[in-house]
């Protein structure tokens, strides 16, 4: 068999296996909880978020949300859901602090009047509605790439095509350092 035909069938028994842990195994077992994301196609209306973009590790990020949050305070914008925050590059390819994250807060439409105004890596936009693919990552629950496994092989069993870049929100214990204790949402757009 030559290499190419070789290459071919282990990225397939790779994929073949993840699937199998997401349809079979979503009882899998990291060291601390047992696997069982809510995973869930749903539709989000568009929204209006006021946004920055952070330069650096996510270890680092709590001040440059803290700064969002005065900005909003300053701004009399009151956030109207919880914050995102998503990669806009690769952080398997490029150094950590190199790493490029936008955070997204959704605030009241009107907000949208200030676009423009807030600098140069700091502003409001409309984010169009669209569908996505969700999945929780439970509390106590350290690494999330089993969660994030079961979210595109949901999207490859559907036959969705992939929309856009992959979005996390923390849902509950966001002021705690320790991710395994909080509980997070992992969203991807889909067509």
């Amino acid at each position: 068999m030559d290499k190419k035909k070789k290459k071919v069938i282990l990225i397939l028994s790779a994929i073949v296996a993840a699937e199998i842990v997401c349809i079979v195994g979503i009882c899998t077992r990291d060291s601390k909880a047992q696997l069982n994301p809510d995973v869930a196609v749903r539709w989000v209306d568009s929204q209006a978020v006021l946004y920055t973009i952070y330069r650096g590790h996510y270890a680092g990020i709590g001040p440059a949300i803290n700064k969002l949050y005065e900005l909003a305070c300053a701004k009399n914008l009151t956030p109207i859901g919880p914050v995102y925050t998503g990669y806009l590059n690769n952080p398997l390819l490029v150094t950590d602090d190199h790493w490029l994250i936008e955070i997204r807060m959704p605030v009241p439409i009107e907000a949208l009047e200030l676009a423009g105004t807030l600098g140069e890596m700091t502003d409001v936009k409309l984010m169009p509605a669209m569908k996505v693919v969700t999945a929780v990552k439970p509390e106590g629950q350290l690494n999330p790439e089993p969660v994030i496994r079961c979210l595109y092989t949901l999207i490859n069993q559907r036959g969705y095509r992939i929309a856009g870049g992959m979005w996390q929100s923390v849902l509950c214990n966001e002021d705690s350092e320790d991710y395994s204790k909080m509980r997070t949402e992992f969203m991807i757009p889909v067509l």
